[in-house]
């Protein structure tokens, strides 16, 4: 394995596994303006801050694994892999388990306000969590698949780089501002990504995104959220999660007692490990969902019919009506649609009401009626024929199976 291929594959794993950003650094001198742009923003606050990174990494001297921490209690490790080419690694920002205790008493000597003290917390709190042998182990690793050279290394430790800025700026309180700043573009940014990842039924990426957004490290300690505070998020995020797989899957139905599902669990559950499970397989349902009800394959038009039959199932459809509300003709309708969909218009709507109904006979009390008519059906006779067509058993024997 070439040296790029081992990097690459050392950083995913490391920031799928612990969330922990890697950086490859190549010819230093000759590439700083793309080097700013891809480190952590705190190392390029401002140009003092930037410059006396830079400035420390270039004398750094191989055969050393450099452990240096920022203004605000963070870490990062740098390993000079060549003195030439100026090329190195990067691991960081992380915390150290070991010093975490001692935080808040750091936090005074700054004079910082309760509030500020809360936002550093928050800032931690989606830091990788790591503890120095944890550390050393990693740094290892990486030394043995990318460092050519048999020779052992020396741990130096530097701690707080940027202490004569902060001496002369006093500019703790602007780091924290950027730091909340940082924390909600980053949470919007992995949204979006979320958003992505599940309209395209992809899992793996997806369940890496949410991790991120609630991370398990979260609720390790009630300083940092409470059980509340927590299904709050997982109700909000199952609602994401709905809105995302409605852009692209055709059974709303289907979405919606996924969502409700997720509600119950997320409600009756007040076990913090429980609910970080849950997480999951709330991914795993609506990517599977938008993997077998996916829209993508239909065309514009077969689309278009297919969300407002689910919409307004408790309407009065039928093929010239909806024919008429896309302006084509009813024959066209029929055939596009039978074609796409291997049903017709009626099959569709009617499997449609049916899959409605079994949805509210196991989820509400609501009496099999009045169920009736809030599929769009007035005979009950007719929908007690029409749901024993599809389910093999009666409305009240559906209900009384899965109750």
């Amino acid at each position: 394995m070439t040296k790029d291929k081992a990097i690459n594959l050392i950083k995913d794993m490391l920031d799928i596994t612990l969330d922990l950003q890697s950086f490859y650094i190549e010819d230093i001198k000759n590439n700083i303006e793309e080097i700013e742009k891809n480190l952590p923003s705190l190392l390029t606050v401002n140009k003092d801050y930037f410059n006396i990174f830079i400035n420390f990494m270039i004398n750094t001297k191989e055969e050393k694994i450099y452990s240096i921490s920022d203004s605000i209690f963070a870490n990062y490790i740098i390993v000079c892999l060549d003195e030439i080419n100026k090329d190195y690694i990067l691991l960081g920002p992380y915390i150290l388990i070991d010093d975490y205790e001692n935080i808040l008493s750091e936090h005074n000597q700054y004079n910082l306000t309760l509030d500020e003290i809360n936002r550093l917390k928050n800032y931690h709190k989606d830091l990788p969590v790591l503890n120095k042998h944890k550390i050393s182990n990693i740094v290892k690793i990486i030394l043995k698949n990318i460092y050519t050279k048999n020779c052992k290394f020396e741990v130096i430790e530097k701690n707080n780089l940027f202490i004569s800025i902060n001496k002369k700026n006093k500019n703790h309180h602007e780091l924290i501002s950027l730091v909340e700043f940082q924390s909600l573009e980053k949470i919007s940014t992995t949204e979006h990504k979320l958003v992505f990842y599940i309209r395209e039924g992809d899992k793996l990426s997806a369940s890496k995104c949410l991790d991120k957004l609630l991370p398990q490290t979260n609720i390790s300690s009630n300083d940092f959220v409470s059980i509340r505070d927590y299904k709050n998020k997982l109700i909000y995020y199952n609602t994401l999660l709905k809105k995302s797989a409605e852009l692209e899957c055709f059974s709303t139905i289907h979405l919606q007692s996924i969502y409700n599902t997720n509600l119950k669990k997320i409600e009756s559950s007040n076990d913090f490990n429980e609910l970080y499970n849950l997480i999951f397989n709330m991914i795993i349902d609506y990517c599977d969902a938008v993997i077998n009800y996916k829209l993508k394959n239909y065309s514009p038009l077969v689309k278009k019919v297919i969300n407002h039959i689910n919409l307004n199932l408790n309407s009065d459809l039928c093929v010239k009506s909806l024919a008429d509300l896309f302006y084509v003709s009813p024959t066209y309708l029929s055939r596009v649609f039978k074609k796409e969909v291997n049903y017709s218009i009626v099959e569709y709507i009617n499997k449609q009401k049916v899959k409605r109904s079994t949805i509210l006979l196991k989820d509400s009390n609501l009496p099999i009626h009045q169920i009736s008519n809030i599929v769009g059906i007035d005979d009950f006779n007719y929908f007690s024929r029409l749901f024993k067509k599809h389910m093999n058993k009666t409305p009240s024997q559906y209900r009384k199976d899965n109750s």
